[in-house]
């Protein structure tokens, strides 16, 4: 091999064009030889358009390779199935996003595999994978059932993004990764007392794999970029209106780094149940459940 191989890893990205140009000049000046991204490139925050320029860009310039992960699917199955998305803070931002894709957008993204494995020349066979090298929403993290599936593999070291988060496991002679989040990274759950800043707030997080005794080794990094230019988009793309909570809970992450994703809207549901009796579905749950949830949390509203 003419040159060791620097691998930059990116996933996770959701929409925050602001994080991923910079995670991609980060990696650029560094050198990267290869770059892999590991799906979950549009929805939440606004202006998917930019996010997609700066991808084809990108393989214009790199040698890349790209996987779809289950936001791309949500895309795909939304075209292909239409339902009933509605302006709120539950699905307002998917509404956002679909209706600025282009049909060569979701073209690209139903051509994407879910998974694949790189090899490089000299180099260890790679997998990679978002949630699964099975399901674009599997976890992963570590439970019998995900190392079963790792050891089913025959690379001996698999890279996935979904998580959020940046952790390694090894298993049995076998190493799986998950590389962290460009625009969404997540250090810890939100919790009642408030927002705190965590390490990954105001940063970008992608990994970075080399290779090391034969092996690939993973060393994620933070990426400081321009966050008040993202949280400016939230209000320019009217995404505070059309998704009041979610944009509000989307500010929070980028200030703070935590992660309110699950606990506000599984709060929200719980809130409209203790009234409704019935359990609902995150759609049917009405927006004064959503703030009242959101504020339980310490997340700002606009």
């Amino acid at each position: 091999m003419s040159r060791t191989p620097l691998i930059a890893v990116l996933a996770d990205v959701h929409g925050n064009s602001s994080a991923l140009r910079a995670c991609l000049d980060y990696a650029e000046a560094r050198g990267a030889t290869h770059y892999l991204f590991l799906g979950d490139y549009i929805t939440d925050h606004p202006y998917p358009e930019r996010t997609l320029e700066l991808l084809r860009e990108a393989a214009r310039r790199h040698d890349c390779r790209f996987i779809r992960g289950n936001r791309e699917e949500y895309m795909i199955n939304h075209r292909e199935n239409p339902g009933e998305w509605r302006e709120g803070s539950c699905q307002g931002a998917l509404l956002h996003c679909y209706e600025r894709l282009s049909p060569e957008d979701l073209s690209w993204f139903q051509q994407l595999p879910i998974s694949g494995v790189w090899q490089l020349e000299g180099a260890p066979p790679l997998a990679y994978c978002h949630g699964s090298p099975e399901t674009t929403r599997a976890e992963m993290r570590g439970d019998p059932e995900s190392l079963e599936v790792l050891g089913r593999l025959q690379e001996s070291f698999l890279i996935k993004g979904h998580n959020h988060r940046v952790w390694s496991i090894s298993h049995r002679g076998k190493r799986m990764a998950c590389s962290g989040s460009v625009g969404a990274p997540v250090y810890s759950r939100s919790r009642r007392e408030g927002p705190q800043a965590a390490p990954y707030a105001k940063t970008g997080v992608m990994t970075f794999l080399t290779l090391r005794k034969g092996a690939w080794y993973p060393q994620a990094v933070t990426v400081p970029y321009d966050w008040r230019e993202a949280l400016d988009n939230l209000k320019a793309s009217g995404l505070t209106e059309r998704a009041p909570v979610w944009a509000a809970m989307l500010r929070h992450n980028v200030l703070t780094g935590q992660d309110p994703f699950l606990v506000v809207p599984s709060r929200a549901a719980r809130l409209y149940q203790a009234e409704c009796v019935e359990l609902p579905s995150w759609p049917q749950v009405p927006e004064k459940y959503w703030r009242r949830a959101a504020v339980e949390f310490g997340v700002k509203l606009y």
